[in-house]
């Protein structure tokens, strides 16, 4: 065979390849050019709401009310929450910041939040009339207020976490002063709340708990492909592997630098990002965390029912929130009531969270939940090793996903130990093949 004659076959089936390959691209569509619109979501919406503030996250895990000797809280978690919304309204005069010089038994309210806050963030989440911003970076996890009967006014005291410094600011108008003065008097809604002062900081629990109720809900599944539109830039080069553990539901997502892990029968997504650009900025602003984390899940329409920020860790660079229902915190062994998001320099280096969204409620029932005396006999009495390393006790529900699309929330007392809750009384729990777990 001549040269020119090979030459010209192998120019004849190149064309030909090349018009196969074209022909390929024409026709190829990617697994996620068509999601399911039936909700009529957006190209990036997962189809739930907007946070939109820092006030709308930021919320106390108490407000103890301090009366002598005697401590009263809420009956209604709710309700403190209320107040709190209230609080944010009221107008704030004479804001300063100065050395530490207070002291809490003067004070007759105590509201404590979760994680210790910025000092910056409390322009974002009340309304001071002579500053807009704080040019300090230190942090605080209480507030105090302390009722002036001679002027009818309240000081409103936020200490640093390290004892060292303080910011002041005061409420003149008396409708919200007397607007405690009649909750003292009445004590409408209010219950007494006990002392637990061995572990590591004093912790005030409530001493009844009647009228808890199990509750069983429907819950939605969020799809997973939605993810794929707000977390992946091509969608066109990401592919699915069913390759993880059959049975429970897992599989993942990936292109040539990110992955998406779906897990626990699908009510779980864990993203992460390696290749997430250094750009040794190290830690953020801590305000602009918040506002990060806050933008992050926004901008999908990520927020699923109610979450309060839980953990701030400007380290790390993490923010996690956490769900709670009727004003009860929700505590998930595998993480399904929380929302994760880590960032390295410019990226989300990591997004874990729920793909469940709460629904209707189809059942309650009674149930006997130990009293806040029970609570305290029980930790002196069975946790005397422990005792002293308690960070704080609380009352939350916890969340029983069942495998028939429903979750149960059973309110179950907790404890803190090295930042990890752990359940008290396991004598009561319910037995695993009860709860259809995960």
């Amino acid at each position: 065979m001549k040269l020119e004659t090979f030459k010209s076959i192998l120019l004849v089936l190149l064309i030909g390849l090349s018009l196969l390959l074209t022909f390929g691209l024409w026709n190829y569509q990617s697994e996620f050019e068509e999601l399911d619109d039936k909700e009529n979501v957006s190209d990036t919406s997962v189809g739930g709401n907007k946070m939109e503030a820092e006030s709308n996250v930021i919320l106390p895990s108490s407000i103890i009310f301090h009366a002598g000797q005697q401590h009263l809280g809420y009956k209604d978690p709710q309700k403190q929450q209320q107040l709190f919304e209230d609080m944010q309204t009221w107008v704030y005069t004479n804001f300063t910041i100065k050395d530490a010089n207070w002291d809490a038994d003067d004070f007759d309210i105590e509201i404590r939040f979760p994680d210790a806050l910025p000092i910056q963030v409390v322009t974002s989440l009340f309304q001071f009339t002579n500053t807009d911003k704080v040019d300090a970076n230190w942090s605080f996890d209480h507030i105090y207020l302390r009722l002036k009967e001679d002027t009818s006014t309240i000081t409103v005291l936020f200490p640093s976490v390290d004892g060292r410094r303080q910011a002041t600011a005061s409420v003149s108008n008396s409708a919200n002063y007397n607007q405690f003065k009649q909750l003292f008097a009445s004590r409408e809604d209010l219950t007494e709340f006990l002392l637990f002062n061995e572990g590591e900081r004093d912790i005030f629990i409530p001493s009844k708990t009647k009228d808890l109720k199990k509750r069983s809900l429907i819950v939605n599944k969020i799809p997973s492909d939605r993810f794929v539109r707000a977390l992946f830039p091509n969608t066109t080069r990401v592919n699915r592997s069913d390759e993880g553990e059959r049975g429970i539901g897992e599989f993942y997502f990936a292109d040539s630098e990110r992955e998406m892990r779906i897990q626990y029968h699908e009510t779980k997504l864990e993203y992460y990002y390696p290749y997430a650009t250094d750009n040794d900025a190290g830690q953020n602003d801590p305000v602009e965390l918040i506002d990060r984390s806050i933008s992050t899940i926004d901008s999908h329409d990520g927020w699923f029912g109610n979450y309060q920020l839980y953990d701030l860790d400007t380290s790390s660079n993490r923010v996690i929130y956490r769900m709670s229902y009727n004003g009860y915190p929700v505590y998930n062994e595998y993480g399904l009531s929380l929302m994760e998001v880590q960032y390295q320099g410019l990226d989300i280096y990591r997004y874990n969270r729920s793909l469940l969204k709460l629904s209707n409620e189809v059942r309650t029932e009674d149930i006997d939940v130990p009293s806040g005396a029970d609570v305290i006999r029980y930790v002196n009495d069975e946790l005397t090793d422990e005792v002293d390393q308690i960070q704080d006790i609380q009352l939350m529900y916890d969340f029983q996903y069942q495998t028939d699309n429903s979750v149960i929330l059973n309110p179950v007392w907790f404890m803190q130990i090295n930042g990890t809750w752990k359940k008290l009384f396991p004598d009561l729990e319910t037995p695993t093949s009860q709860q259809g777990g995960v």
